[in-house]
């Protein structure tokens, strides 16, 4: 199949026209993609800037444990015990239970 002289000659103004269309959609694509990497950069530095700081529960937290520990110690101190000593008196007053009994289930 062959192509007549006067459809070549539409043709040939017609490149033209198709050749301004794929243009303006390749930069609309390469826009695209210019702005997403845009966006992704700022979201990572915007996330690398968020997870250095601790966040305001967790700090509470980790303070009040702190507080917690803190006033443990001090009464351990006030009562003039040690902490081996609480244990070889916890383990005293148990009568050493522990591995007295084995239980097994089939």
């Amino acid at each position: 199949m062959s192509i007549r002289s006067i459809d070549m000659q539409v043709l040939i103004q017609k490149v033209g026209e198709v050749a301004k269309v794929q243009q303006t959609h390749q930069l609309e694509s390469s826009n695209r993609q210019q702005e997403s990497a845009q966006q992704i950069g700022q979201q990572t530095q915007i996330d690398a800037k968020t997870v250095s700081q601790p966040l305001r529960n967790e700090h509470t937290n980790v303070h009040e444990k702190q507080e917690k520990e803190n006033k443990e110690k001090k009464s351990r101190t006030k009562k003039g015990k040690s902490n081996k000593t609480e244990k070889k008196e916890n383990n005293e007053k148990d009568g050493n239970k522990q591995g007295n009994h084995l239980d097994v289930t089939i």
